[in-house]
């Protein structure tokens, strides 16, 4: 064998033995993620985040609301909407979540659904994919969680309710 094959084969080996050592090893040296923002710290309380960031390239403003649910116990109910900023009105989010995940299904009236997010929590950022109803299209989400005034969190809480008024009533 050519010594200069063996030299190569022999580095190509190290390597995979080095990125093999370093895949097992990541997730023993990765730091737990934080607790998502989006949750109340007392259980009673209500949260609201609002989250700014892009769906695919485009900007876009989230809007959440964790709540205790009427129901009691320590089920949670979450409520959203998002819009792309500048094209849109917001978009109501019909929203389910676990302790580090969030499922968002968008919906028009008399249009049904439009796409949905799959995110995944670390602390205050929001990151995922947005996917298309008909599965064809798949966009990067990377959201973050964005100061909002005491004023601004009414508007948003004001806009939350007219948008549910108008997907929900009769």
């Amino acid at each position: 064998m050519n010594p200069h094959h063996r030299r190569s084969g022999r580095r190509a080996l190290l390597a995979t033995v080095a990125l093999a050592a370093a895949l097992i090893g990541a997730p023993l040296q990765a730091a737990t993620p934080a607790a998502p923002a989006w949750v109340a710290e007392d259980a009673s309380e209500t949260a609201q985040r609002v989250y700014r960031g892009k769906v695919g390239t485009r900007a876009v403003t989230l809007y959440l609301v964790d709540e205790a649910s009427p129901c009691g116990g320590h089920h949670r109910l979450v409520r959203a909407m998002y819009r792309y900023d500048g094209v849109s009105n917001w978009l109501l989010l019909q929203a389910t979540r676990d302790s580090r995940h969030l499922s968002l299904v968008e919906t028009v009236p008399g249009t049904g659904i439009t796409g949905a997010m799959l995110l995944r929590a670390d602390g205050d950022r929001l990151a995922g994919r947005w996917l298309s109803p008909d599965g064809e299209r798949l966009l990067p989400v990377a959201l973050s969680a964005a100061r909002a005034s005491a004023a601004e969190l009414t508007r948003y809480a004001d806009a939350l309710e007219r948008v549910e008024h108008d997907h929900n009533d009769c």
